[in-house]
């Protein structure tokens, strides 16, 4: 028979028991262990400036949308999607998420701009990123954060439009003039 697999209610019944100075070492120990750890652990317990907190998260996309040698390295949209679901999970910070969803968007044009049409796959991530923006706007319903990320968008239409294929510039106008007829 094999033995049970603890879970966090194991796990909590032990640390209700420990004391601050020994909570916090383990804090420091998991913070210590490894970089997405501390990423995390910043995003999620530090009032740092926004550009400080969603640089790790930004550099993880960066590598994973745009990689600098992609020879050596595919594009790996997965592990640019889980960057901003880490960042999400951290902080809740519907601007910062935003910041990187964005993000995405613009590393995905930047490698397409660099290195020629990639393939479905790859634009159809680019507009559901996109799209996951839009809604998220739309459902947030905040006039300010739309007028902060929709001249963005526009601006990025405007550097890809007439230079990529697949129906993709189509797709990302359409997207951001159902923005401006939202918000106007």
């Amino acid at each position: 028979m094999s033995a049970k697999k603890p879970t966090w209610r194991d796990v909590k019944s032990v640390l209700q028991d420990w004391e601050k100075d020994r909570l916090i070492g383990l804090i420091q120990d998991l913070h210590k262990l490894s970089a997405a750890n501390a990423d995390f652990l910043n995003a999620r317990l530090l009032d740092a400036d926004a550009a400080q907190s969603l640089a790790p998260y930004k550099k993880r996309i960066m590598q994973a949308i745009s990689p600098a040698q992609p020879w050596k390295q595919d594009v790996q949209l997965r592990e640019g999607r889980k960057a901003i679901s880490d960042y999400k999970k951290a902080s809740g910070d519907v601007r910062g998420v935003l910041s990187l969803m964005v993000y995405y968007i613009q590393c995905g044009n930047d490698f397409t701009l660099e290195f020629g049409d990639i393939d479905d796959t790859f634009y159809n991530s680019l507009c559901s990123m996109l799209d996951q923006v839009k809604k998220q706007l739309i459902a947030g319903g905040d006039p300010k954060l739309a007028a902060e990320f929709i001249p963005v968008l526009e601006q990025e239409f405007q550097r890809i439009d007439g230079q990529m294929g697949w129906g993709y510039p189509d797709e990302f106008g359409e997207q951001v003039a159902e923005l401006r007829e939202r918000f106007g």
